[in-house]
């Protein structure tokens, strides 16, 4: 009997009931939204990995893919696009944006303008393969679990700092007046408290930014989860702030109350004790909040199982397999061009040797926070007395490739951190290129007053894909937009880095600092 032009078209979609179904159109689809998973994971790993703040991101993919698992047997039946002509046009465009944007995401990592980049084309393009598979029901349906890999995606850098930095500062103001109104007598300075049994730091770990992200991500997820209205969800976003901002403020007022009567050092031993507790309260709390919604909520309308059952969505096989093809030719032309120029790149390699003989010479141990942040493979801290008389104190730290050292060093930078330890910065005298035993070294100095005292910081974070031949190559390391791009143009993929601090204490004149850094320096810096 020959075959009917529907039992011949049944070889590109989801056969009907009782009929075997085509594997490989639905094999290459989830291919396809695998391998653009894969790309926007890859780009978020170093954040999510070494950055705490962002440690919740390896979970945000695991939720999603269990709201699309959930919403799948509730799924309405597929309906033909209304159009053609834009979703076709946007999946067009956002693959070709794959081409630039993975690009110049390989030679940086740590850009969070390119990850937002990546991330919304990827969502960009993943609904619009929704779209195409099942329409406008299929999209309405489907949409928020591709949205929510957004909440994964760290915040630009400078709207980061502005929160972390006003929250530090609102949490240390709220903790003195506490204090104060408790008989305790404190003093605020930028964000350290002095009290009388010293000097208690609010880090960014209790700043409440990382409690605030997490608890959006899980407010966000309970309101997907039991499918609350649109002022229900926004209702329970403000009910997560409000808890991890509250939670927080009791966590540091316990610490700081700890500090001030029991010393400082006894704040370690409850500080990570106090930080899990806090937040198991603050998610619990959510919870039942969340909980407490749902009975009020009004009853869902089941959807009939006509609707579902025996809803078969069509893909475009060509379309799929177009786009594969791209991404996979994307990906080794990226890979292809690195490559290549990596087994170009020649360059020498410098360590330090620790002033051990100097006057007063004593390690500086590095804060578990801080260790734990920065997550270097080798380094540590020094301080000792010149022979002029002048106090010194070094910090180095390197990094293997990999490890994505910018990513932290820009949010570390004496201009940032020195200021929110009550310091005032008096003048940033840029990036000068000091060449010490054959090494160019490209330092950063800068002048502070240390509460009436001259403070000097010299700071130098050495990329090891870069030459520094010049100050003008110097000048170019500052991760704008420009240095970025043009590192990729060069086919300077990030292998590596190391960054050194040196401060002294009690130079009035900025040239006869520079020349005690010198000659420190010649002591220090050898070839190896």
């Amino acid at each position: 009997m020959p075959q009917t032009k529907a039992s011949v078209a049944r070889t590109d979609v989801f056969a009907s009931r009782g009929v075997k179904t085509n594997i490989w159109p639905v094999a290459a689809v989830l291919f396809l939204f695998a391998f653009l998973w894969f790309e926007i994971i890859n780009q978020l790993k170093s954040e999510w990995s070494l950055n705490p703040q962002y440690g919740y991101g390896w979970s945000v993919p695991f939720l999603a893919i269990y709201l699309i698992w959930k919403r799948w047997p509730e799924r309405p039946s597929p309906a033909p696009p209304s159009a053609l002509v834009l979703p076709l046009a946007l999946i067009s465009l956002c693959a070709l944006l794959l081409l630039p944007i993975r690009f110049v995401a390989a030679a940086n990592p740590d850009w969070r303008l390119l990850s937002w980049s990546l991330a919304l084309v990827v969502v960009a393009l993943s609904l619009g393969m929704i779209f195409l598979t099942g329409g406008a029901p299929w999209l309405r349906h489907f949409a928020f679990p591709f949205l929510f890999l957004l909440v994964a995606v760290p915040w630009p850098m400078q709207a980061e700092q502005v929160v972390t930095q006003s929250l530090m500062r609102a949490v240390t103001a709220i903790n003195v007046l506490v204090l104060n109104v408790a008989g305790t007598p404190a003093l605020q300075h930028g964000n350290v408290i002095e009290v009388g049994s010293g000097l208690i730091g609010i880090e960014e770990a209790c700043s409440g930014v990382r409690s605030l992200q997490a608890t959006l991500m899980i407010s966000l997820f309970l309101g997907e989860l039991y499918s609350f209205n649109l002022a229900r969800r926004f209702l329970l976003v403000i009910a997560g702030c409000v808890f991890a901002f509250v939670c927080n403020l009791v966590r540091t007022a316990i610490l700081v109350w700890i500090g001030a009567h029991r010393g400082a050092t006894a704040i370690e031993e409850w500080h990570d004790p106090a930080g899990l507790s806090i937040l198991l309260v603050c998610l619990f709390g959510l919870w039942l909040l969340s909980l407490l919604m749902r009975r009020h909520a009004e009853a869902r309308i089941p959807i009939p199982a006509t609707d579902y059952r025996h809803a078969l969505p069509r893909f475009s096989l060509h379309l799929v397999a177009s786009v594969i093809v791209w991404l996979l030719f994307v990906e080794a032309g990226v890979h292809g061009w690195y490559r290549v120029h990596e087994s170009r790149i020649a360059n020498s390699r410098w360590g330090v040797r620790w002033p051990s003989a100097e006057n007063g010479y004593k390690a500086v141990t590095i804060a578990p926070e801080a260790e734990s942040l920065l997550r270097y493979n080798d380094g540590g801290g020094a301080a000792w007395e010149g022979s002029e008389g002048h106090r010194w104190m070094m910090y180095f730290f390197h990094w293997l490739p990999g490890r994505t050292a910018a990513l932290f060093v820009k949010v570390h930078r004496p201009d940032i951190c020195l200021p929110a330890s009550g310091m005032t910065m008096v003048r940033d005298n840029g990036i000068h290129l000091l060449k010490v035993n054959g090494v160019n070294l490209p330092i950063r100095s800068y002048r502070f007053d240390d509460h009436g005292a001259p403070l000097h910081v010299f700071y130098c974070y050495w990329d090891a894909r870069s030459s520094y031949e010049n100050e003008k190559a110097a000048n170019e390391e500052d991760w704008t937009a420009r240095g970025r791009v043009r590192a990729a143009m060069r086919g300077q993929r990030e292998i590596g880095a190391q960054m050194l601090e040196v401060v002294v204490w009690g130079y009035d004149d900025d040239v006869e600092a520079g020349g005690a850094l010198q000659r420190q320096l010649e002591q220090i810096v050898g070839i190896g």
